[in-house]
């Protein structure tokens, strides 16, 4: 089993070049479970969901995936699949709420199953053993935190759970115990595990991208992964996909078979690192940070150096052109190390020496070091380019000889661009 694939990311702040090379090693991935499965003769291959990060994959990774299915069939393996919730359309008006797996369902090479409300168990025998398989694609307009499971009926005309010796659920979303609180959109509760029919002796589940596995209650319940790890963070896990072997007792022989991730460094760097003379506003970060990012965080302690600059160069030392980095600069400064801070010539020396450099600013504050208490000149938070023009219009406004009509203009096309510019980096 494999799930959170994520083919054909947009990727809007990578080169062209970078861009494919990402995606090819993406395809990679889900080729690694598709050779896996056909080398050791699987029977059938399920997918629970994001087999694409998004609604409208590029027609090149569409191809790919085809190819892969074909092979699978060649080889004499059903595959099944449900969608998640980064491959199926938030709405019905887009794509008729149909998810690109529908394609490969309409042409016969798996069996998709695309209800959200209501499990339809299909019977396959394989080997002598009957398999009643069902699952769930994610509901797009169901309310965050709501459990997929609740009030689900089961459609059953042919009797399929009857006749099974084994059932298999397929879920995209959060287990509950197998998941950090609130960590997933959805969350199955135990209440309503327990409140499955039990002839579902095997439920497997994307969405987390960490690999889990746990007997509750009557059931084997495991947790997939993601064949790659797709961000920063403690809650990546290991990236791979899933062996079980299905026997009339569950699930036997579970194993998460590991695949080698794309390098990732995570850098953090303080403002009393790019301004030693901010030692003397006495204010540390460490305890923030860590708290919020405490397995992975990397604290880079360079030497203090001429330029801020030169200070990233040599905290970015460690990287190759391989590695996916994240530069986060962290701490309190001045409005004029603000405007100081060289945020163009880090990103293009982040170009210059790693795979893609992720300078993450939000953990900077502003602070007035003639101020005696010390209080930061934004409030307590993130510096806000919005905030940052509000407060320059409202000092223009004042001594400017011009219209006010043109200022508010000239700022009301800027706002509109930054705020784009802010929507495009959360994509």
């Amino acid at each position: 089993m494999t799930g959170d694939n994520h083919l054909s990311p947009r990727l809007p702040r990578l080169t062209p070049q970078r861009r494919e090379q990402r995606r090819e090693r993406l395809c990679q991935a889900f080729g690694a479970a598709v050779d896996y499965a056909i080398t050791h003769h699987a029977c059938i291959f399920a997918h629970v969901g994001d087999l694409f990060d998004h609604q409208t994959p590029s027609n090149r990774d569409r191809a790919f995936v085809a190819g892969e299915l074909a092979r699978l069939r060649q080889a004499g393996i059903v595959c099944v699949a449900i969608g998640g919730n980064h491959d199926t359309p938030r709405m019905q008006t887009e794509h008729g709420g149909a998810g690109p797996q529908w394609v490969y369902a309409a042409l016969d090479g798996l069996r998709y199953f695309g209800a959200h409300d209501v499990l339809r168990p299909e019977l396959l025998e394989i080997n002598g053993l009957r398999i009643a398989v069902a699952g769930l694609t994610n509901n797009p307009v169901a309310p965050p935190g709501s459990d997929p499971l609740a009030q689900v009926r089961v459609d059953d005309p042919k009797g399929a759970l009857a006749q099974a010796d084994v059932g298999l659920l397929l879920l995209h979303a959060a287990i509950e115990g197998l998941s950090m609180p609130n960590e997933g959109e959805r969350t199955v509760t135990l209440a309503s595990l327990d409140a499955l029919d039990p002839r579902f002796n095997v439920v497997v589940a994307g969405h987390i991208h960490r690999y889990a596995h746990q007997r509750i209650g009557v059931r084997e319940v495991v947790v997939s992964g993601s064949t790659e790890v797709m961000e920063f963070g403690p809650h990546g896990g290991r990236p791979g996909f899933v062996w079980l072997d299905l026997t009339r007792e569950g699930a036997q022989h579970i194993q998460h078979i590991h695949l080698e991730a794309q390098p990732r460094k995570d850098i953090t760097l303080s403002t009393e690192n790019l301004w030693p003379e901010n030692r003397s506003f006495g204010i540390g970060i460490t305890g923030t940070l860590v708290g919020r990012d405490a397995a992975l965080l990397e604290a880079a302690q360079p030497k203090p150096t001429t330029t801020p600059l030169e200070t990233a160069r040599q905290a970015l030392d460690g990287c190759t052109p391989e590695t996916i980095t994240r530069l986060r600069i962290a701490g309190p400064l001045t409005r004029e190390q603000y405007h100081e801070l060289p945020v163009r010539e880090m990103l293009r020396l982040g170009q210059e020496r790693t795979f893609s450099l992720d300078l993450d600013l939000r953990d900077l504050y502003l602070f007035d070091p003639d101020a005696g208490d010390l209080a930061p000149t934004t409030g307590i938070g993130p510096i806000s380019l919005l905030d940052e023009l509000d407060a320059l219009v409202a000092a223009r406004r004042q001594s400017a000889n011009g219209s006010a009509d043109d200022l508010e203009a000239a700022a009301r096309l800027l706002r509109e661009r930054i705020s784009a510019a802010e929507g495009e980096r959360g994509q």
